[in-house]
């Protein structure tokens, strides 16, 4: 805004005081453009942050739009220890026997001979081909004194290996090789075929003397095979110990194996995960009703506040709605018959026990209420409100857009009132400098003619 004044000191006029009050005066439309500025700038933070909490509105519509949100089962087991059981979105809703007859193994094949030491050379040429049931097969290829733990190393490290490779201490000064199938199941299985020269030496069993190792019973530890089970009473088989599908929903986990003992499995439909859901969209509801009312109390107060904008109004009588609005034809077509009601506040709140009647009475009709069937249900509704107004080009979009543009207008108008205020205050200041200067002058002939004078 330029430099101080200049003054002679002689004058009794402060000059510089009398620059800062015109500067002072002349700079309130400024003012009152930064202060504008300023709002605008708040006001579109605001909304960046309804943003986030429509957003969150949008997701948990999301989630109870689904045609399944409804169907989310609870497994119960008799023994986890033997049996375990967790559910998913399903409607086998039931009793299920299940008796594990055999658990599903990885292949485990362990070198028939041991060394004294893993740094013990165990081969210095040759190769060491790994063959799984399904896939290509791996081959270690060896150029030079190799060790077992050398080898161990080069096994886990071959890509797409279809085994891991670990060294077994099975005595004092015994070391074997141990090679275990990634994965569980018969189909896993793999051969080995030994063609290691030099060194100590390393080999497998070969039972029937074919140059294979692993492709009979009699060669490995642990056979790959598949899970065995029945589910009330229908044979299963699975290459995993976790077996999907058996029964609808409904993931099995076998630990255990007993023909003798059957495990019951109770599966039935679990409305506290649907509670759930239901709260999570409530809870991001209201949060945007708190939205409102802290606006309507700002602008009560004076502060910045977006609650004057269109936007807002709109968006309050839109949500408010598609909340009371009646979707699908059967036995429920309002929210509030399903538990989700608005309280005197005007938040929304859930009504467990109303909620889990009328799913008890009616699943599907809730399930139609919810997430529509033919036609949009109500939180589909919600959803396609909330992209209305959150989607790039959206309503909330669109005004913080306008309210950007008229930021940067502003900061062109103040630019501008800026600079031509600093060339006001040179103007003044030079001004008051000539006029400090002149009246000095002045002063001083004044005192040089009454010197004069007092000489005669």
């Amino acid at each position: 805004m330029g430099s101080p004044v200049t003054i002679s000191g002689f004058n009794g006029i402060d000059f510089a005081g009398l620059l800062n009050a015109v500067m002072t005066q002349e700079s309130q439309p400024l003012r009152r453009l930064e202060t504008h500025q300023s709002e605008l700038k708040g006001q579109d933070s605001l909304l960046g942050g309804l943003i986030g909490k429509l957003g969150e509105v949008q997701d948990a519509a999301d989630t109870l739009a689904e045609v399944d949100s409804l169907q989310t089962l609870k497994a119960t087991s008799g023994d986890d220890t033997a049996v375990s059981a967790t559910a998913g979105d399903g409607t086998a809703t039931g009793t299920y026997d299940v008796v594990v007859t055999g658990l599903a193994r990885a292949q485990v094949t362990a070198s028939d001979t041991t060394v004294a030491t893993t740094d013990t050379v165990v081969a210095s040429g040759g190769t060491l081909t790994i063959t799984p049931a399904t896939g290509d097969p791996i081959v270690i290829t060896v150029t030079a004194d190799t060790t077992l733990e050398d080898l161990a190393d080069a096994i886990n490290d071959a890509t797409d290996t279809p085994v891991r490779a670990a060294i077994v201490r099975s005595a004092p000064d015994e070391y074997r090789l141990v090679l275990t199938g990634m994965e569980t199941g018969a189909a896993t299985a793999f051969t080995i075929t030994n063609a290691l020269t030099g060194g100590a030496g390393l080999s497998f069993v070969d039972t029937d003397n074919d140059g294979t190792s692993g492709d009979s019973a009699a060669d490995n530890a642990v056979a790959a095979i598949d899970a065995t089970l029945t589910v009330n009473n229908i044979a299963i088989t699975s290459a995993s110990n976790v077996v999907e599908g058996a029964i609808p929903g409904v993931a099995l986990t076998l630990h255990e194996q007993d023909a003798a003992t059957t495990i019951r499995i109770d599966v039935t439909r679990d409305t506290t995960a649907a509670k759930d859901k239901v709260k999570a969209f409530i809870s991001a509801y209201n949060a945007v009703l708190s939205f409102f009312d802290e606006q309507r109390t700002a602008k009560v107060a004076g502060k910045n506040s977006v609650a004057h904008e269109p936007l807002i109004r709109s968006l309050q009588a839109s949500l408010r709605s598609a909340i009371f609005d009646t979707y699908g034809t059967g036995t429920f077509t309002r929210l509030a018959e399903a538990g989700v009601s608005m309280a005197g506040s005007g938040r929304l709140e859930l009504d467990e026990d109303a909620f889990d009647d009328a799913v008890e009475t009616d699943t599907e009709a809730v399930q139609s209420l919810f997430a529509g069937s033919g036609a949009e249900g109500a939180f589909g509704a919600v959803h396609d409100l909330m992209e209305e107004y959150t989607q790039a080009g959206g309503l909330v979009s669109l005004t913080r857009n306008r309210m950007k543009d008229r930021v940067s207008a502003l900061t062109r108008q103040i630019d501008t009132m800026t600079a031509r205020l600093d060339i006001q205050r040179l103007n003044l200041q030079r001004e008051y400098s000539a006029a400090d200067q002149a009246m000095t002058r002045l002063k001083n002939q004044q005192a040089t003619l009454s010197s004069l004078a007092s000489g005669f």
